[in-house]
Order: C-alpha cells, then sequence, then structure tokens
C-alpha cells in the first residue's frame, strides 16, 4: 500500500516516512509539508492511504480534507494529530475523514488503524467514539426531519 504523509512539522513527517519505508507491508511513501504540496503530488500518484496533520501552516486541513474527498477514487484519509480534542475530530469526520489518530500512536497501532481505514472502517480514539457517534446520529436525525 502507497501512503502519503502531509504535515509541516518536516522532521517528524520525513521521520515518519522514514520508519514506515522499513515496513514489507508498505509500498511508496512520500512526504509533504504543504496543502499545496500535498495537492500537487495527488494530482500526479494516488496513494491509498493519506496521513494528513491536522493542524498545517495557515490552519485546520479541513480545506484539503474536501479536496481528498471530492477527487475520483479518493484515497482513505486519516487525520493525524497531536490534539485529543473531540470538537476538532468531529469536524475531520464531517469533512470526510476516515478516522483520526495521535501523533504518538506506537507504529503497530499506526498499521493497524491504516489497514482499518482501508477496509472502510472509521478509525477513532477510544475518548471520541460517543461523542462522535452522538453527532453523527443527531445530523442523520436532523436530515430525516428536514427531507
Amino acid at each position: 500500500m502507497d501512503l502519503l504523509i502531509v504535515d509541516d512539522n518536516e522532521a517528524f513527517a520525513d521521520a515518519l516516512a522514514l520508519r514506515l519505508r522499513l515496513e514489507p507491508v508498505i509500498g511508496a511513501v512520500e512526504a509533504v509539508y504543504s496543502a499545496e504540496d500535498a495537492r500537487q503530488c495527488l494530482g500526479r500518484h494516488r496513494p491509498d492511504v493519506v496521513l494528513l496533520d491536522y493542524h498545517l501552516v495557515g490552519g485546520p486541513s479541513l480545506p484539503l480534507l474536501t479536496t481528498i474527498e471530492q477527487l475520483p477514487d479518493p484515497p482513505a484519509v486519516l487525520v493525524l494529530s497531536g490534539s485529543q480534542d473531540v470538537s476538532d475530530i468531529v469536524l475531520a469526520v464531517d469533512a470526510g475523514a476516515d478516522g483520526w489518530v495521535s501523533k504518538s500512536l506506537p507504529l503497530p497501532d499506526l498499521l493497524t488503524a491504516v489497514d482499518q481505514a482501508l477496509a472502510g472502517d472509521l478509525v477513532l480514539p477510544p475518548h471520541a467514539v460517543g461523542p462522535v457517534v452522538r453527532h453523527l446520529l443527531t445530523e442523520l436525525h436532523r436530515k430525516s426531519t428536514s427531507a
């Protein structure tokens, strides 16, 4: 499986890319450091999964997430963040993220999350499951009553 890492912390992105390249189940890994670089990369090559930092220079990465979701056959997107703020997680899921993982997650757990996202599962930290599910159910109810 091919991965794209989008993180404005170049040292973190490069270190993660280097470590992921050592994994036998991982194919190509590219690290970019801005939303614009990510857009250009996605125009040239379609990874299976994007690991997207939530806080890029200039603000949240939600506009990039929306762009990715509008691509034909979009890759799975896991938001990779140091934050565990449930409101940020809800915004990312609303924008189309396939999950949210902590930057401090051990590599085996990150690889499991990548596999889960590829399988179509919503990947969430345990503390966020309840609030995210409540939000999604509220939105579903709101849409069904307004239709």
